[in-house]
Formats: C-alpha cells, sequence, structure tokens
C-alpha cells in the first residue's frame, strides 16, 4: 500500500461553540504569516532576469504560489452547514455571536470580515471527500481522474488553490514531499513543454530544460521522489490541441497520479478523444447559488456579519406589517445584480459590509447593497487582500 498524506483538513463551523475572540486572534496570525511570505516571494521576483527563460518559468511558478499562499489567511475556513444551524437555532446562534460582535471594535470587525474571503459549504465539504477518495483509490493502485466545471465565477480555482495550499511541499533530508500539485495551464499550445515545466518547478526542479520526452521521463522520476498523490491542472480548456492532451492521458499512465482538470466546460475539452473521455469520465460541477438555495445561503452568511442586527439578506420580499404587499428583499436583488456567481455575491457583501462599518450602521440595507453594486460596477471592486496590504503598509509608515 503507497503511503498517502491524507492530513484532516480543519474547519470551524458556525455552532455555539465559536469563539470570535479566538478567531481574530488566528486572523491576526495567519495575515501576519501570509504578508511575510508573499513579502519574500516578491523580493525574489525582483532578482529574477528576464532574459534567463528559467527565470521567466521560475516567475510564472512564484506568481502561482504567491495566489495560493493568499489562502492561508483562511487555511481553516468557517463551515457553514444548514443542518448545524437548524439543529441549534439560527436566533441562538445569532444571539451567541451578536453578543460577541458588540465588544468588537472598528478594526476587528474589518479584520472580522476576512472570514468571507473563503468560506466552507455543504458542497464543497462534498468535493472535499471527492477528492480525498480518488488520492486514496491510488493507494489500492488504481488510477481516477475527474473533471471540475463550472461558469467562471463559481469558486472553481478559488477551492482548488485553498485544497493546494494545505498540502505544501515540505522539504525534507533527502527529498522534496509534494502531495499535491497545482499548476494552471499554459495558454501555447506549441508544445507540451511548458506544461511540464510547470510541474517539474513545482516538485523544487532547477533544471527544466530538454526535450519532451526528457522532461516526460523527469516528471516521472519526480513524482515517485516526491510522493506526488494529486495533480490538479486548471484552466485546463487551455490545452486545446489533440497531442497536448493525449501527454496528459500519458502522463497519468507512467505516474499513477490521479489528474484532476478544471475549467468552465471541462467535458467540452475532452470531445474527440474517446481514451480521454473514458479516463476523464467523472464530472463535479459547481453551480451558481439561485432561487431557494441563494436565499439560504444568505441566510447563513448573515450570521457572520459583525452587526447588532440581522441584516435579513436571505428575505426575497420585506413585509410592510400592514397586510400589504412588502417591498423587495435584499435576496431578490443580490441574485438579480449578481446572477448568483459566487465571487460576484461576496464581492458585494464584503464592500457593503466596509460601507456600514465605516458608517457605524446597525446593519446592511438594501440602499447600502445598491450604492456598493453601484460602485462595483464603476469597476471599484473591493478585494480585501489588497485591502490587508495596504492595511499592513499603513501600519507599518
Amino acid at each position: 500500500m503507497i503511503n498517502i498524506s491524507l492530513t484532516a483538513l480543519k474547519i470551524l463551523p458556525v455552532d455555539m461553540n465559536l469563539d470570535v475572540a479566538k478567531r481574530l486572534l488566528d486572523l491576526e496570525n495567519w495575515i501576519s504569516g501570509w504578508q511575510i511570505e508573499d513579502s519574500r516571494l516578491s523580493q525574489q521576483i525582483q532578482h529574477l532576469d528576464p532574459g534567463r527563460a528559467t527565470d521567466v518559468l521560475r516567475s510564472s511558478q512564484i506568481g502561482s504560489l504567491r495566489r495560493q499562499l493568499a489562502f492561508t489567511v483562511a487555511q481553516h475556513p468557517i463551515y457553514l452547514s444548514p443542518d448545524t444551524v437548524s439543529s441549534v437555532g439560527f436566533p441562538r446562534l445569532r444571539q451567541h455571536l451578536s453578543t460577541q460582535f458588540a465588544h468588537l471594535t472598528l478594526t476587528q470587525r474589518q479584520l472580522w470580515l476576512t472570514n468571507l474571503f473563503f468560506l466552507l459549504t455543504p458542497t464543497l465539504q462534498s468535493l472535499i471527500k471527492k477528492l480525498n477518495t480518488i488520492r486514496g483509490y491510488r493507494s489500492m493502485g488504481q488510477v481516477r481522474c475527474f473533471l471540475l466545471g463550472g461558469v467562471s465565477g463559481v469558486g472553481k480555482s478559488s477551492f482548488l488553490n485553498w485544497y493546494a495550499v494545505n498540502y505544501l511541499p515540505e522539504v525534507q533530508a533527502t527529498r522534496n514531499h509534494v502531495p499535491v500539485i497545482k499548476i494552471d495551464a499554459p495558454v501555447s499550445n506549441r508544445t507540451p513543454k511548458p506544461l511540464f515545466q510547470r510541474m517539474l518547478l513545482a516538485c523544487g526542479a532547477t533544471i527544466v530544460n530538454g526535450d519532451e520526452e526528457h522532461l516526460l521521463r523527469m516528471l516521472e522520476m519526480y513524482f515517485q521522489q516526491c510522493g506526488v498523490e494529486l495533480l490538479i491542472v486548471d484552466e485546463v480548456e487551455h490545452i486545446t490541441r489533440p497531442g497536448l492532451r493525449r501527454r496528459l492521458l500519458e502522463l497519468s499512465n507512467l505516474t499513477g497520479v490521479p489528474i484532476v482538470c478544471a475549467s468552465c466546460n471541462p467535458i467540452a475539452w475532452t470531445t474527440g478523444d474517446v481514451e480521454i473521455q473514458g479516463r476523464w469520465n467523472d464530472y463535479f460541477e459547481l453551480t451558481q447559488f439561485t432561487g431557494p438555495r441563494l436565499d439560504a445561503f444568505l441566510s447563513l452568511l448573515d450570521l457572520l456579519l459583525p452587526f447588532g442586527q440581522d441584516s435579513h439578506l436571505g428575505l426575497r420580499e420585506i413585509p410592510n406589517g400592514q397586510g400589504q404587499s412588502g417591498t423587495a428583499g435584499p435576496a431578490h436583488y443580490i441574485e438579480q445584480w449578481t446572477d448568483g456567481i459566487l465571487r460576484e455575491i461576496m464581492v458585494l457583501v464584503m464592500d457593503a459590509s466596509l460601507k456600514a462599518l465605516a458608517t457605524q450602521q446597525p446593519c446592511l440595507t438594501v440602499n447600502i447593497l445598491n450604492q456598493a453594486w453601484c460602485d462595483i460596477k464603476r469597476a471599484k471592486v473591493v478585494n480585501f487582500l489588497d485591502y490587508l496590504r495596504i492595511q499592513n503598509g499603513e501600519q507599518n509608515g
């Protein structure tokens, strides 16, 4: 049996044990650690020579690693489980959290919003189990590959980066242990060399020259030496030439490592090759949040907002209390504006929350959400990592 490193991924459920003060302390430590490492990698970039092909590749790999490392600020994400909330009771949980929020400063409330950077849902929890299962199949000598799809913005890359950052390479006495490799497929389709080189760099190889056959054999060796258990290729639709797709199949055959291929429409990527379709015959899709599913998600999200009052994000209609038809509620507008795209939902709620906190509002309102969305449409999109960088720069200054 092959020894695989299926370490338990730590999550924080929304229940009566959620300690806001402890969570804030963890967030401070994680953000500080991320900023230090991000700065170190940024300095490495400055010393690379753009005239050297190896340095250009190294720059690409460092950029990918920096995107993954950003998810260390949510390394133990909050898990929004409807079952947990239902068993405890929404009012009881809201009271438990709002009592703790009441003692927070503005800075602490802004820090708390870092939790929204990456949240676990039951769907993502199922995807974690699926990834761990195919790694487990490998221990029995089986190779199981699958496709991950969904429209742009539903959280595919964010999830994959978060998963990979939980299995970062470890430098050991005689090798680098690299249980999970996550790369973005290169746009170039002239040769598989850029694809192979990105994988080798992820293994810690310092020399990635040679023809494609040599690089493939190097990968076969490195995958064994580094204990690679899973290869994730994001943006796989960039690989359009049949010959390059076949190289991925060949790599799977040579190494026995399961390969997850992700894109907006990965099923189309397999079209025209029966063997490719046979190997990647399993499909997992992340879908948009619409209808009752969106309402339920927004209601759970409302629990985490650091305000003294409910924002009633999950309401489609706000009753007027006089027996007449009410006005459209937050859920109605959020679906209309964002089309249920998770990235857009989270940017909207994040930006609106920052606005509400800055003006000392007790909760989010439709007016605040509308103002935030108008700003977003004018391209003033909140990137919370950039916000943290700015904050850190101001504090250091």
